[in-house]
């Protein structure tokens, strides 16, 4: 009957640890409520407490405060590798909304909020900075061929990359596929803004739209951040 009730208790346990670092993530990416994510981890805290209450009461001098420490250890290394499950998880996420941008379906204003739930959620289980930026690698590469798509189309002179309505001249158009030609999509590869800027001004056709979005793409490459984001989404 003991052996049945310890095995409880580490079931209890372990399901109280990974309902506290799965259900804000969850709640928080596809129910949006901030407060219920809170909610729901400390439920999931209180749960985990309880499971080792036994455990925590025995805390004293010697041996027991060793056995405490170590339960202690066990609990926050698995935390860890909970929160490294939970990164992994977003990476793929989000590689996988970003690749659908390419063809179609959910529009790039519910794309990008989603990336932020997600990344927000990410922060509130306190995955590290360097679990978050992993996660963030394909998305942020596959925001960049946004913006090349994006100065591509002011070359041709459309106002949104899904319209075909191409009006420009036969130098833009050719500089519109020549840029082309320098993303290398197998491996989201984008040239920077810098050699972008160079190649349009070699070819003395800037304007002050492509040149607003070449910068708009510079700020991004320096912080990650999508300035005139209205635009930007209004622009896919």
């Amino acid at each position: 009957m003991r052996m049945w009730l310890i095995k409880g208790k580490i079931l209890l346990f372990w399901g109280g640890v990974i309902f506290t670092l799965a259900a804000p993530l969850f709640i928080g990416i596809f129910y949006k409520d901030t407060n219920t994510t809170w909610v729901a981890a400390l439920c999931g805290a209180f749960v985990t407490f309880m499971a080792r209450i036994d455990d925590i009461t025995e805390i004293s001098l010697g041996p027991v405060k060793a056995k405490m420490r170590e339960t202690i250890k066990e609990a926050y290394v698995t935390i860890e590798e909970l929160r490294n499950v939970a990164a992994i998880s977003a990476k793929a996420i989000l590689t996988d909304i970003m690749a659908g941008t390419f063809v179609g379906g959910m529009n790039l204003k519910t794309r990008l909020s989603l990336h932020d739930q997600i990344i927000t959620s990410l922060k509130e289980i306190k995955a590290s900075e360097n679990a978050i930026k992993d996660a963030e690698e394909m998305w942020l590469k596959g925001i960049r061929i946004i913006y090349l798509n994006i100065i591509k189309a002011s070359l041709e002179g459309r106002d949104k990359l899904s319209k075909s309505d191409i009006k420009t001249s036969p130098e833009n158009l050719e500089a519109s596929r020549e840029l082309n030609k320098m993303l290398c999509f197998e491996k989201w590869q984008t040239p920077s803004p810098d050699e972008i800027e160079s190649f349009i001004e070699g070819k003395v056709i800037m304007t002050e739209k492509l040149s607003e979005w070449i910068s708009d793409y510079r700020h991004f490459m320096g912080t990650g951040l999508i300035r005139r984001r209205e635009d930007f989404e209004n622009a896919f």
